[in-house]
């Protein structure tokens, strides 16, 4: 296909997917996003809706596509290299709390805008500087300027001012990610090939030696941006744990005892325990996530089912069950350390006992959409930021439990529908 057939057939493609998805709002009363102070902020097509989702998707990767071809290869690999400074003129905005001194109705004048953020923040911040940064903003729909030299909200930049998880997670992008991502090379270079928790970017940029976790721990005012920020990707309708009650053949098991390992309070067995009364679960982890105020209420109804208990899963299993279930762990540790894990297991391990994992999966090229691939290969790279771990293709899954011991048998890996998480099961041959 020649490079002006593929630019018609993507407007064509454009048009068509258009269509899908407008009939679906409009068969079903949904209003689209839009800019506006009081728009929409979430696309109202879930998952769920089928056609119309795969349809907005399809749009979503034509319409890149449209743009980066429509650039060409030597203006878009031009812009690419300074694409940072949209997190530049984004982190000024939410480290100067701007959001904070727009009026949600009418505007403000950037005279009067920046002495209110002077008086707030304490720095003596030029009207020059915050207009030049809010203006660069604006490209990106944060705030508009419906008059010259007045600044008024949009929708995007309301959500900076109202939405907690949201701006939390702008904060630790902008604030705790930005300056690290930019020291992942010369963290390469000084430790090649490093598979440890304490020799990552994060180390490197902060030139401090604790991993990231503990770390985010010692500055309280890090915690609570992080665990605020965590709430908005963990509400994403691909991270449900229904997808984990429905994903496996958990009813297959019969009556068997499930270890929940790094569990926290036990929510994810809850679930499974609520839809499989012949399942018995035992929830570990470690120490501080025992103590009182870290415990969350028991369901009084699944005492008899469900019991948590102190484990660290590094060190040696002693509880002989069925299933050992790891949820959202593996992908926060390199090779080494889980290889470690698995071989924790094998004193407590019996013939036919399973490891299940539901975690994140890397697809294989060109088998995911435009937006699946990006947002699990974004995934991987703060991965390597921040701890050194990575994301795994089904066959690094495979070798992860052949390298732990050949006694695993690997038995295969799937991603429930519409689910962001896989997935991948292995049983003890003995």
């Amino acid at each position: 296909m020649t490079s002006n057939a593929r630019l018609a057939q993507l407007s064509h493609t454009i048009l068509e997917k258009t269509k899908i998805v407008t009939d679906h709002l409009a068969s079903h009363n949904l209003t689209a996003p839009s800019w506006d102070v009081d728009g929409a902020v979430d696309f109202p097509i879930p998952e769920s809706a089928g056609e119309a989702y795969t349809a907005r998707v399809d749009l979503i990767a034509a319409t890149k596509e449209l743009h980066d071809l429509t650039l060409g290869p030597k203006q878009g690999l031009s812009w690419l290299s300074w694409d940072f400074i949209n997190n530049l003129s984004l982190q000024a905005i939410w480290e100067f709390r701007v959001p904070e001194f727009v009026p949600l109705t009418g505007s403000i004048s950037f005279e009067d805008l920046t002495a209110k953020v002077v008086a707030a923040n304490g720095f003596k911040i030029g009207v020059l500087n915050l207009r030049r940064l809010i203006r660069h903003a604006m490209l990106n729909h944060i705030f508009i300027e419906p008059r010259k030299g007045f600044v008024a909200h949009t929708s995007v930049s309301r959500m900076l001012l109202e939405d907690e998880p949201m701006a939390n997670w702008v904060g630790y992008m902008c604030r705790d990610l930005w300056k690290p991502a930019a020291h992942v090379v010369d963290a390469m270079k000084k430790w090649p090939g490093s598979e440890e928790p304490t020799e990552t970017a994060v180390n490197h940029a902060f030139e401090q030696s604790l991993p990231w976790y503990d770390y985010l721990q010692s500055v309280p005012e890090k915690a609570r941006r992080y665990n605020l920020a965590m709430k908005l990707h963990s509400g994403n309708e691909g991270f449900s744990v229904g997808h984990t009650v429905r994903g496996y053949a958990w009813g297959e098991l019969g009556e068997a005892t499930v270890v929940d390992m790094g569990g926290n309070q036990g929510f994810v067995s809850f679930a499974i325990a609520e839809a499989f009364p012949k399942l018995k679960f035992v929830v570990q982890d470690t120490e501080g996530m025992r103590k009182p105020e870290a415990m969350g209420p028991m369901p009084a109804h699944l005492e008899e089912r469900v019991t948590r208990t102190v484990h660290d899963f590094f060190e040696p299993q002693t509880v002989v069950a069925d299933v050992y279930f790891f949820r959202w762990i593996f992908h926060g540790f390199s090779d080494k350390y889980n290889i470690k894990i698995l071989r924790a297991l094998r004193p407590a391990l019996r013939k036919g006992a399973k490891v299940v994992i539901n975690d994140g999966t890397l697809p294989e090229p060109l088998t995911a959409s435009y937006l699946q691939e990006r947002n699990i290969r974004t995934m991987d790279a703060f991965n390597q930021v921040t701890v050194n771990a990575r994301e795994r293709e089904i066959d690094d899954w495979s070798e992860l439990f052949r390298l732990a011991d050949e006694r695993y048998k690997f038995t295969g890996a799937w991603k429930p529908e519409n689910s962001h998480m896989w997935f991948i099961e292995a049983e003890w041959t003995g």
